[in-house]
C-alpha cells in the first residue's frame, strides 16, 4: 500500500514578478483557496506493480493546505504533514500561507481511512495569539524585517515513527521549521504530546526552514541528525547547519556537533559555493525506509548546488566529509529560479552499497569507498531498514 500526497499551494519563489511571495502579491494564494480537487492522500494496493489499484481517498480538510512529505510504513497508522483548515494562519514565511502540524490517521483498513488526532505547535492557529506572541518569530514579520528573510514555521514533515505503534513504538521525530526539532510521545495516538525540543540560537532559525528533515538512522546510538533548508538563492540567507543531536535525555535534546560545511573542489572557479548561483544548503538525507540496514558510521546529504556530500559519522562528535559528487547544474542562469536545486534528493540501497542522487540533470547511481564495493547485479531484498517494513496492519 502507498499513498499519493498533493500539496495545494503554489511555490511563490517561482514567480519573478513577486519574489517576496504573499507579501508582494496576496492573490498568489488564490490557487490554493480555489482548488477543487483532493486536499489529502490516496491509498493504493501495489501488490501487483503492473496493476496498481486505488483503494481510497482521504481528505485532510476542504479548505486547508493539502499534505506534504507524509510517513507511512505499511502499518496501522499514517502520519500526515498538513494544515487542515485556514485557522492555521500564523505562518511568517513569504512562500507559505498556513502552518502545518502532524495528523495521525488510522489506515488499518486502507479502503476506509479515518483521522485519529492532530497536533500542532501551540500558537499556530487563529485564537492562539497569546502563544504565538511567545514565538520570537512573531516579532520578525514584515515590515519589521526584509520580506524574503522571514522564517518558516510548523512541520516540514514528515514526523518519522521508526517503530510501529502496534509493535510497541511510542515516539515520533519531527522537523517543525523555526519551532525546532520536536520529539512527540505517541503512546496514545489520540493524544499526541510533546516530550522535548531543540531550538537553536535565533540566528539559525530566523529565516528559511531551520528544521526540514530528521534522520533517525542512528537512533540505536541515541542520536538523530537534523538539517534545515535554505529557501533563497545566492546565499541571501545565513547558512543553516546540519546538527547532530544527542537525544538520550529526551526532555533535553543537546547538539554535540555539526556536519562540516561543504567547500568547492579545487578546480572550481570559485572558492565558496556562495559565489555559485542557486541555493546552497542541505535538503535531504537518505530516506529512513530502504533495503538493507543503515550504516552507523556513514551518511550522505543532498546539498542543492553543492552536490551530494558524504560523511563519516563513526565519531558523532567529530564528523568528517569523505566524498562528494557535484553534477552539472541544471536550468538557465538567465531564467529566474530555474537553476536553484541541482541535487535534490538521495536514496541509499544499504544492501548493495549504491547511492542514488536525484538531480535536475538526471538520476545518478554512485559508489563511495566508505560504503564498500557496490553490487550492481539485481539483488532480492533480504532485510529492510525498519523491522516489518512494508507489512500491512496487524
Amino acid at each position: 500500500m502507498d499513498f499519493d500526497d498533493w500539496f495545494a499551494n503554489p511555490d511563490h519563489r517561482l514567480y519573478p514578478e513577486a519574489p517576496n511571495g504573499k507579501y508582494d502579491d496576496p492573490h498568489l494564494d488564490n490557487k490554493r483557496k480555489n482548488f477543487k480537487g483532493l486536499r489529502g492522500v490516496r491509498f493504493y494496493d501495489a501488490t501487483d506493480p503492473s496493476k496498481i489499484v486505488k483503494l481510497s481517498e482521504f481528505s485532510t480538510g476542504a479548505t486547508g493546505q493539502g499534505t506534504h512529505r507524509n510517513y507511512y510504513d505499511g502499518g496501522k497508522y499514517a502520519y500526515l504533514d498538513t494544515a487542515p483548515d485556514e485557522t492555521f494562519i500564523h505562518q511568517p514565511s513569504y512562500f507559505r500561507q498556513l502552518v502545518n502540524g502532524n495528523m495521525i490517521v488510522d489506515a488499518s483498513d486502507p479502503s476506509n481511512v479515518s483521522e485519529v488526532s492532530m497536533w500542532w505547535v501551540p500558537g499556530s492557529r487563529k485564537g492562539e495569539e497569546a502563544e504565538y506572541n511567545k514565538w520570537i518569530w512573531s516579532k520578525l514579520v514584515p515590515p519589521k524585517v526584509a520580506k524574503d528573510q522571514t522564517p518558516f514555521a510548523g512541520l516540514h514533515g514528515p514526523v518519522y515513527v521508526p517503530k510501529k505503534l502496534e509493535d510497541g513504538g511510542n515516539r515520533g521525530y519531527g522537523a517543525f521549521g523555526c519551532n525546532g526539532f520536536i520529539i512527540l510521545d505517541l503512546s496514545d495516538p489520540k493524544k499526541q504530546r510533546e516530550v522535548g525540543r531543540f531550538e537553536p540560537p535565533a540566528q539559525y532559525s530566523g529565516m528559511g526552514i531551520a528544521f526540514h528533515t530528521i534522520y533517525c538512522g542512528v537512533l540505536d546510538r541515541g542520536f538523530v541528525l537534523t538539517n534545515g533548508e535554505t529557501t533563497n538563492s545566492d546565499c541571501n540567507q545565513i547558512f543553516l547547519p546540519n546538527w547532530i543531536i544527542d537525544i538520550r535525555d529526551e526532555e533535553h535534546p543537546v547538539p554535540v556537533a555539526q556536519l562540516p560545511r561543504p567547500v568547492p573542489p579545487p578546480e572550481a572557479p570559485y572558492r565558496d559555493f556562495c559565489f555559485k548561483r542557486g541555493r546552497f544548503g542541505a535538503h535531504n538525507p537518505p530516506h529512513l525506509k530502504a533495503p538493507g540496514k543503515p550504516r552507523q558510521d556513514f551518511i550522505a546529504y543532498s546539498y542543492f548546488i553543492a552536490g551530494l556530500r558524504c560523511y563519516d559519522i563513526g565519531n558523532l562528535y567529530g564528523p568528517e566529509e569523505v566524498a562528494y559528487f557535484v553534477p552539472p547544474q541544471g536550468g538557465d542562469l538567465e531564467k529566474f529560479g530555474s537553476y536553484d536545486r541541482t541535487v535534490d534528493n538521495v536514496f541509499i540501497e544499504w544492501d548493495r552499497n549504491v547511492i542514488w542522487a536525484a538531480t535536475d540533470t538526471g538520476l545518478y547511481a554512485l559508489s563511495c569507498p566508505n560504503l564498500g564495493k557496490p553490487i550492481l547485479d539485481p539483488l532480492p531484498v533480504a532485510e529492510w531498514s525498519l523491522n516489518k517494513l512494508n507489512e500491512g496492519a496487524a
